[in-house]
């Protein structure tokens, strides 16, 4: 009888073995892929506000303009439609990023396209359409936004 059950220990280890082996295993691929989806969700969230930061800079690119040079901002109210294409990339040439960032070559956000899309002379209001794109390691962000710019 005691030859009989000697046998039995060893299938009872390696079972053992492999259902931990397997745990383990299971384990180690749901850490995996939890920690690149939270690194993917850390680009995204930092691509957006380097997109956020594009924003504020134009803004305050046009706040300042619209005090220390109020005739550039009056040539964009009293310009043809056909003109402010031109007009536009004027206010936008020299939005970069700042030193801290400039050194990194995997960072970088800017304004995509800046269009005045209703002008009000009565009132001196026009609505413009910015669209402000942030990237972190090929992870892009983008975002779309209508500003008033009054006199």
């Amino acid at each position: 009888m005691k030859l009989s059950r000697r046998g039995i220990a060893l299938p009872l280890v390696f079972g053992a073995l492999l259902c931990l082996s397997a745990w383990v295993a299971s384990l180690s691929f749901t850490m995996t892929n939890s920690r690149h989806r939270f690194t993917k969700a850390v680009k995204f969230r930092r691509a957006y506000f380097l997109a956020r930061s594009a924003l504020q800079h134009f803004f305050l690119k046009i706040k300042t303009m619209q005090r220390s040079s109020p005739a550039s901002v009056a040539a964009l109210y009293h310009a043809k439609p056909e003109d402010w294409k031109l007009l536009s990339n004027a206010f936008l040439e020299d939005i970069s990023l700042p030193a801290d960032f400039a050194g990194d070559t995997n960072v970088s956000y800017r304004i995509a396209s800046f269009t005045i899309d209703t002008q009000d002379e009565i009132r001196g209001e026009m609505c413009i359409q910015i669209v402000a794109e942030g990237t972190v390691d090929g992870v892009g962000e983008t975002i779309k936004r209508t500003y008033k710019v009054t006199r």
